[in-house]
């Protein structure tokens, strides 16, 4: 298979299962409890990658202080992008509902361009590294698609037009992982390492202030720290097999 090819189905992945998540949501509503209980497997398959792929990598660069400091301005990045869209929601209600809905459609764009891009590089230094988070991006996804679509669907927004807003994710993870795989093939590791830094600061800022507090205002249980703690293990477990 020729390898840029294989950037192109891996980096869908997202977007599929993002389209999973949305057709659960058209189909079979679920509980508040369902809901974050996918949301505490998200974070934990999410951290365990951060915190065992990532960041160890980030680490190894020389000099060190490079990829550091990519890192804080990812999250610093990413903290100022989801400040910008929450000023537009914040300006846009009681204004129609299409056009929060677009707002949505903005922010997931974001994170799955992130995602393509996240992807894509990880690809240049290693297709296990590449695999791994694809996969991981695939379980975060699945609610991350059935929250997009319950948004969609709140706004009233018609069900065909809804289908082709999810399809069109694609653009932003294919053009992210276009411009990671041949932006960066055949650059220097530090380049390299330095954009994962990037995206990788961007994924631990997202976890701690975007999917943790979403998934804490659904109907915390014992059984929801259990299903982090047993995200973040199968995680490390599918890692490290995989090698």
């Amino acid at each position: 298979m020729p390898e840029f090819l294989f950037v192109i189905i891996l980096s869908a992945l997202p977007v599929i299962s993002n389209f999973i998540g949305a057709t659960i949501a058209e189909a079979l509503p679920l509980s508040k409890q369902t809901l974050g209980l996918a949301l505490h497997a998200a974070a934990g398959v999410l951290l365990a990658i951060a915190s065992t792929e990532l960041i160890p990598r980030v680490l190894i660069a020389k000099p060190a202080w490079a990829t550091i400091l990519a890192l804080f301005l990812g999250g610093a990045f990413f903290v100022w992008v989801n400040q910008l869209l929450d000023l537009d929601k914040n300006r846009l209600r009681g204004v129609g509902g299409n056009t929060v809905a677009w707002v949505i459609f903005l922010s997931m764009s974001i994170d799955l361009f992130g995602d393509g891009l996240l992807i894509g590089t990880s690809l240049t230094i290693s297709p296990h590294l590449g695999v791994v988070l694809a996969s991981a991006r695939v379980v975060a996804h699945i609610p991350e698609g059935f929250v997009t679509n319950a948004e969609f669907k709140s706004q009233n927004m018609p069900r065909k037009l809804r289908f082709w807003l999810l399809a069109a994710f694609l653009i932003p993870v294919w053009l992210g992982a276009t411009l990671g795989y041949w932006g960066l093939r055949g650059q220097g590791d530090l380049l390299k390492l330095i954009v994962l830094a990037f995206t990788t600061g961007t994924l631990i800022v997202a976890i701690v202030e975007e999917i943790l507090p979403e998934a804490h205002q659904t109907q915390d249980t014992n059984l929801s720290s259990l299903t982090f703690i047993g995200s973040f293990a199968l995680s490390m477990l599918f890692s490290s097999y995989l090698e």
